[in-house]
């Protein structure tokens, strides 16, 4: 098992910020509202995962998989190599959820696909797509059992969700789960709008790590970690 699942990449600071990586065995949960950031955090750690020779599962309840490659490449993040070699599995959940109306029947196919959890990394974007909005806390614990074996085998787990898109109790349930808790918002800063990812927790962390990273998004340059702090 890998000591470290390493996320560098030229000119980014974001590695840094975390620690160093992302230990394996980690599920990381990445909370925001509509318009936070969510899809860009978890795509710049797809990117960072790839460029370390890790292999991932992306899975987009968002883009389909032409708009996925389109998105990458206006970030500077390239993973048609990646999506060649297979050592990336693009899967987009947006056409299998149109129309769907028994989710829970759909969450038991997609937990019970082996091919989604044979890679290093499995990002889901969003989690709350695949659950309903009134999914129970019980559902939501034997979800998050299955994240946790999976997990166990020295994989990471990446999920954003949007709170207001599931109950409570669910969420709380995942936020219980998650070994790193990390919640995006956008804050004004020096008179403009500024983007932070705040961590709430992180156990295991493998290094010194900054509680708060102010970042922003600049097309073909990606993801850039800000200098000055929000509060």
């Amino acid at each position: 098992m890998k000591s470290l699942l390493e996320i560098r990449v030229p000119n980014d600071e974001l590695h840094r910020r975390l620690g160093g990586g992302i230990p394996p065995g980690s599920i990381v949960l990445v909370e925001g509202d509509r318009g936070t950031g969510k899809s860009i955090f978890s795509q710049r750690l797809l990117y960072g995962f790839l460029k370390n020779g890790h292999s991932a599962t992306y899975v987009s309840s968002q883009y389909t998989t032409p708009e996925f490659i389109n998105q990458m490449e206006s970030l500077g993040y390239g993973v048609v190599p990646e999506l060649i070699k297979r050592r990336l599995l693009f899967v987009s959940l947006y056409p299998l959820l149109v129309g769907l109306s028994e989710r829970k029947k759909f969450l038991n196919r997609f937990v019970g696909e082996p091919r989604l959890w044979k890679t290093d990394v499995i990002i889901i974007d969003s989690v709350s797509a695949l659950l309903s909005s009134d999914i129970g806390e019980d559902e939501a614990r034997e979800f998050s059992l299955h994240l946790k074996r999976v997990s166990a085998l020295g994989k990471a787990i990446v999920l954003t969700v949007n709170p207001s898109d599931i109950g409570s109790d669910a969420l709380r349930v995942f936020e219980e789960a998650s070994t790193m808790l990390i919640r995006l918002s956008v804050k004004v800063f020096g008179g403009d709008l500024k983007n932070s990812a705040t961590i709430v927790k992180y156990n295991n962390a493998p290094g010194i790590f900054q509680k708060i990273i102010p970042f922003r998004v600049e097309p073909r340059v990606g993801f850039i970690v800000e200098i000055a702090a929000v509060v």
